[in-house]
Parts: structure tokens; sequence; C-alpha cells
């Protein structure tokens, strides 16, 4: 019953239409809000999907480190019972250290990677190259893939591949360093270049793991990780085999451990966004406390007919809280149907550009979330309540009030 007292009040007339116009505004407000925080949520997540994405192709399934040096020795058996762990996919052997990367008179600064065969089975880094192959070569002959930060500031593009290059690193046995002469130092030739994200594309260079241990000064049984690709459904398991296999002092870590800052930041952004438009929600829907309190003063004889049929305060209280809610929820209805025709559009056609070529797409990413839209419409009606809490009290309190 006192859902159709307030949907009546909500639809009928009125003696001054100033006031069902204010509700309209009120309305209208809380629509454009809802469907704002709708929309700025889902290029939200739109972003973070793509850079979780992003990482997720640079990163392995697993990766499996010793907390406390920098490499720690895999024996050929324990190597044979890691590949026959039910649930892996594949496994590589990986080492990875800081080098200098000299071509002419222009130098960088790289984190060197070595890499076996297996690599691109665990990594997807040669499905972004820009130019050239994912070829390693050997320990004789070693290639190597740049990302294109490293490419550019060498001057090598737009050159064509096939250059080479001096790579210096510090041996294992090196404890100072006053010159380039007491460094280890190789030949190199490029053979390809790729673009995944800026934070990659600016340091990593890839080459082959016999050369890369060779360079190093490091024994060949040495790692610096194992990366392994494997069935998410038995990523427990694979865990659990390979602390049995290599002991309690290695590390092992999923992709979300690997990058637990990244995704903290990305999530502690969306509650940050969350929060200032709410502020602004709140805002919005204070409207509705003018709206309410004028349509109370115009309602004051339909509140004393009610109490006249026996209806209490709390009755008439509920109506006016109840009302206050409704067109909440209708102004919520609304924005939300606004904002996923613009996610639906935006998703289809792509028609919101983003400025520039450096990310890897053109366009705004957007991803609704159905979490999303229940937070935000119970947001919103949450707030209509207690804008509607003081006229609803006004309304209650003219059953003492002569007509």
């Amino acid at each position: 019953m006192h859902f159709l007292f307030a949907w009546r009040y909500f639809r009928g007339k009125y003696a001054f239409q100033a006031i069902q116009m204010i509700a309209w505004v009120s309305v209208l407000a809380i629509a454009i809000g809802t469907a704002a925080l709708i929309t700025v949520l889902s290029v939200s997540n739109g972003f973070t999907e793509v850079v979780k994405g992003l990482y997720s192709d640079f990163y392995a399934d697993i990766r499996v480190t010793s907390p406390h040096t920098k490499f720690y020795k895999v024996t050929e058996d324990q190597w044979s019972q890691i590949q026959k762990i039910k649930g892996v996919v594949a496994v590589s052997k990986v080492v990875e250290n800081r080098a200098l990367l000299v071509r002419g008179e222009k130098q960088a600064v790289v984190m060197i990677k070595g890499v076996d065969s297996a690599y691109t089975s665990i990594n997807q880094v040669a499905h972004y190259l820009k130019r050239g192959v994912f070829e390693m070569g050997n320990k004789e002959q070693p290639h190597v893939v740049l990302g294109i930060g490293v490419e550019q500031k060498l001057g090598l593009f737009p050159e064509p591949l096939g250059d080479t290059m001096q790579l210096y690193a510090v041996s294992r046995s090196g404890k100072s360093l006053t010159s380039l002469d007491q460094l280890n130092s190789l030949s190199v030739t490029q053979t390809g270049a790729f673009s995944i994200q800026q934070e990659f594309d600016e340091q990593y260079v890839f080459t082959h793991f016999a050369f890369a241990q060779y360079l190093l000064d490091i024994d060949a049984a040495e790692v610096s990780a194992i990366e392994l690709s494997i069935l998410p459904s038995e990523e427990k398991n694979v865990v659990k085999n390979l602390l049995q296999i290599l002991g309690n002092q290695v590390q092992v870590q999923n992709k979300y451990q690997q990058n637990i800052d990244l995704y903290k930041i990305m999530q502690m952004e969306k509650w940050i966004i969350f929060f200032i438009l709410g502020v602004i929600m709140i805002v919005a829907s204070f409207n509705l406390v003018g709206a309410l309190t004028m349509l109370v003063l115009e309602k004051k004889k339909d509140i004393h007919v009610l109490h006249s049929m026996g209806a209490n305060a709390w009755d008439v209280q509920k109506i006016f809280l109840l009302l206050s809610g409704l067109m909440a929820f209708i102004g919520a209805f609304i924005g939300g149907a606004l904002a996923s025709l613009f996610c639906f559009l935006q998703m289809q056609f792509h028609f919101i550009k983003l400025q520039g070529n450096s990310f890897v797409i053109d366009y705004y990413p957007i991803k609704p979330m159905w979490e999303d839209y229940l937070a935000i419409i119970g947001l919103v009606v949450f707030i209509a309540l207690l804008a509607g809490w003081i006229p609803a009290r006004k309304a209650a309190r003219q059953l003492h009030e002569k007509i």
C-alpha cells in the first residue's frame, strides 16, 4: 500500500507545475550522475584489462626464483621431474641480469634475458614483434631481440636489421669495475624488435640461454629462474610439486604474485574514482531534498486524510521515503540504460579514439561489470533514502499540525 501511494504521488499532478519539473530535474541529475559513474568505471575496467593482458603476456603462469641468490642450480634429475609434473604445459630455463649494450658511441643499460627454445610456449613476446623474427641464434653466434625503446636509444630504427653490437656484462667473479675493459664483452646481432609495454620495451633484450650463461660466466646448471606454462586448474598441484622437488629455499609465484603491487594500485585507483564520483552523486541526490520538501507542502491535505483513515506517523514517513527511493531508482535505471548504450556502441564501433599512437590500441577500451552496476545503484538508492529522511520526517510531523 505504501508503495502505491508513493507511485501515485510521483505520477500525480500538482497545483504548482514547478514541483513536477523540479522532481524530474532531480531524477535527471541522478540519471546523468549514474551514467557518468558507470561509464568512467567501465573505462577504468577496460584500461585495467588491457594492462593486465600486456603484463600477462609477458610474465609466465608460474615463475620459480631464489629469494636469497641471483642464480641457483637445477640438476638434470630435478629438471626431468619438473617436466613430468601434472598440469605443466611447457617449462623453460631463464638467465637474467643487467648488461650494457653498445653500438658505436651510443649505449643503453639493458636487462639481458637468456631463454631456451621452449620460451615461446610460455611467453607471448614473439606475438608482439614489430619487425624481424624472434630468433636467438646459439652460443657461438648469438642473436638478440630488442625492445623498441632500447632500439631507439641505440639509433637502430629505422635502420635495417642485422647490425652487430657489443654486449658488456660483469662476470660473476668481478668484484670491482673501473672501465669497460674489466667487463666480459661479446658481439651480438639484432634479428628483431618487439613492443609490449613501455616498461619492457625500454629495458629488455632477449638472447640465447647458453650464450647468456657464457656471458655472465655462470655454471651450465645455474639459472635465474624457471618459468612454466600450466593448466589453470592445476596451479596448486604444480606449486606443491615444485616445492617438493626444489625445496623450500625457492620462491614460487603466479602471475598475480609477480605483479602484486601493480594489481593493488589498479584496484586502489578504481576505488578512488568510485569515491570521488560518489561524492558527486551525493550532491546530485540531495536535490531530492528540495523536491520532496515542496511535495510534502503540496500534499499536506492528503496527509491529514491518510491520518483520518488510520495512518500513523511511520506510515506517512514510509510513503515519502519510498517516494525518494523510487525517484532515485528511476534515475539510476535511466542512467544505467544510457551508460549501457554508450558502452555497447564504444565496444562495437570504437568511435572515441585515444590521442597519439603510443598505446597498443587507438581507442578507449571499455568493460562494463555487473558488480559496478549493483554497487552504483545501491549507492544511489541509499543516498536518496538519506536525502529523503528529512522531508519524510517533516511529513510525519504534519499529522499534528492544523490544515
